[in-house]
C-alpha cells in the first residue's frame, strides 16, 4: 500500500447520531498520521475527533449543521502525501475546515487553505513555522512557548551549565532546538552538543555517544512519539544519569522506555481529567468506555476543536446571517473571534483564547514521569513562568 491514503469517514457514528435541523452539513477534513512511525498520534487524534463529532451530531448539530469528518493519512509527516490528501479533501470532499497535525504537513497545506478560504486548525504540531501565518490556528502549545522556560527553570533548579540537545531533523525539531538555545541564553548555560536525528529512528548510539563525550549535565529532547522513549532508554543504558527534559510524553513512549523513564520531566498541555471541570471528566469517561484507554492531551486537543471551537464559530456566523459551510466564512469568523479575545470552551478545566499570531493561551504544566507509565504535575505554567506546585 505504499503511497496509498488511508481514509476514515466519521459522521455521527456513535449512539444516537442526529440529523440536525436540515441545515447543510459542515465538511471537515483531517490530515493525521494514520500509518507510519507516528501512527499513535493519528489513532488518538481521530478518536478524540470522533467523540466530538458524535456528540455534536447527537445534539442536532451546531446551529443545525451536523459534521461530516473525512480523515486522510499524511503517513507520519510525509509532505507529498499531505498535499495529495489535502487536494482530495478540499477539491473532492469540499472541506471548508481542515484539521492538521505535525509541522511540515501543516506548513505544506497552509497556502492551499488560504487560496480556498479554508480554516486550518492544528492540535499537534509544535514548530515555529506554524506561527503568524494566515488562516492557521494552533491549540497545541508550541515549542517556542514552552521549552525556553523549562530549560531556564531546570538549569536554575539543577545548577546545570552544560546542555546537550537531541532532536528531530525536521521543522519541529530544529525549532525546538532554537527554543532550547533561547532558554540557555536566559539561564546563562552553554549548549555543548546538538544532535539531529531522522524521524522514527530507533538506534541513537552514534548521537548519544557524541553527546556523552561532550560531558553535559542536562539533556533536552526535541523529538516526539516513540523516539522519546528510545532516546531515554538508550541514554540511561550508556550511563548518562543527567536530568532529561522535553516537551513531549506519550503512553507509547513510556512503554518503550520502561523503568528508564523515571525522572524524565516534560512540559506539555495540561489535560488532567481528575483536576478539570465536569466537561473534561465526562469526555475522559466516554473516551475510556469507547476505546478502553484513558485519553491524553492530543485526543483532548482535537476534541476541543470540534466540540467547542467550531460550534462557537458556526454560531457567530449564523448570528451574522452567514452560511458557515461556505468557503471563507469560518476563517473570517475565527479572525474576528481572536480580535475580540473570545474565550472558547475546553476540557482543560478553564477557557482558552487564541493570539493574533495563531498561538493559544491555555493550561500547561510541568510533569515528572515515573517508570510505570505515569506522569504527575510538579509545576504550573502561567504567563511564561513556571510555578512549582505549592509555590
Amino acid at each position: 500500500m505504499a503511497g496509498a491514503a488511508v481514509a476514515l469517514v466519521l459522521a455521527g457514528c456513535g449512539d444516537g447520531g442526529g440529523t440536525g435541523g436540515g441545515a447543510e452539513p459542515l465538511q471537515v477534513g483531517a490530515l493525521f498520521a494514520m500509518t507510519g512511525e507516528g501512527s499513535f498520534y493519528g489513532d488518538v487524534m481521530s478518536k478524540g475527533s470522533q467523540v466530538a463529532v458524535d456528540q455534536v451530531n447527537a445534539g442536532g448539530g451546531a446551529e443545525g449543521h451536523t459534521f461530516e469528518l473525512q480523515v486522510e493519512d499524511h503517513r507520519s509527516g510525509n509532505v507529498d502525501a499531505a498535499v495529495s490528501a489535502a487536494r482530495k479533501l478540499l477539491n473532492v470532499d469540499g472541506a471548508t475546515v481542515l484539521l492538521s497535525s505535525f509541522t511540515a504537513p501543516t506548513v505544506a497545506v497552509q497556502p492551499m487553505a488560504v487560496d480556498q478560504g479554508v480554516l486550518l486548525l492544528n492540535g499537534g504540531g509544535v514548530g515555529d513555522d506554524l506561527v503568524g501565518v494566515a488562516n492557521l490556528y494552533n491549540n497545541r502549545m508550541l515549542g517556542k512557548q514552552l521549552l525556553p522556560s523549562l530549560v531556564s527553570w531546570t538549569a536554575q533548579q539543577s545548577g546545570a551549565q552544560r546542555v546537550a540537545t537531541i532532536f528531530w531533523n525536521d521543522a519541529a525539531g530544529t525549532s525546538d532546538n532554537e527554543a532550547v538555545k533561547e532558554g540557555c541564553r536566559t539561564a546563562g548555560c552553554q549548549v555543548v552538543a546538538e544532535e539531529p536525528h531522522e524521524v522514527g529512528a530507533t538506534d541513537y548510539a552514534t548521537q548519544l555517544a557524541r553527546i556523552r563525550s561532550a560531558d553535559p549535565d542536562l539533556l533536552v529532547i526535541g523529538s516526539y512519539g516513540n523516539d522519546v522513549g528510545y532516546i531515554i532508554q538508550q541514554a540511561r543504558r550508556l550511563g548518562m544519569m543527567v536530568p532529561i527534559i522535553g516537551n513531549e510524553w506519550t503512553p507509547d513512549a513510556a512503554a518503550v522506555a520502561g523503568a528508564a523513564m523515571e525522572g524524565y520531566v516534560a512540559i506539555i498541555d495540561r489535560f488532567d481529567p481528575a483536576a478539570s471541570d465536569p466537561e473534561g471528566a465526562a469526555f475522559a469517561q466516554e473516551y475510556q468506555q469507547r476505546f478502553g484507554v484513558a485519553p491524553e492531551f492530543y485526543a483532548a486537543n482535537y476534541y476541543d476543536l470540534l466540540r467547542f471551537v467550531l460550534p462557537d464559530l458556526i454560531a457567530m456566523a449564523t448570528r451574522a446571517g452567514q452560511d458557515p459551510t461556505q468557503p471563507g466564512v469560518l476563517a473570517d469568523q475565527m479572525a474576528a473571534a481572536v480580535a475580540q479575545g473570545h474565550e472558547f470552551g475546553t476540557v482543560y478545566g478553564e477557557t482558552m483564547t487564541f493570539n493574533p499570531d495563531g498561538t493559544v493561551e491555555k493550561p500547561a504544566a510541568v510533569f515528572a514521569a515515573d517508570g510505570a507509565g505515569r506522569i504527575t504535575p510538579i509545576a504550573s505554567f502561567d504567563d511564561g513562568r513556571i510555578v512549582p506546585a505549592g509555590g
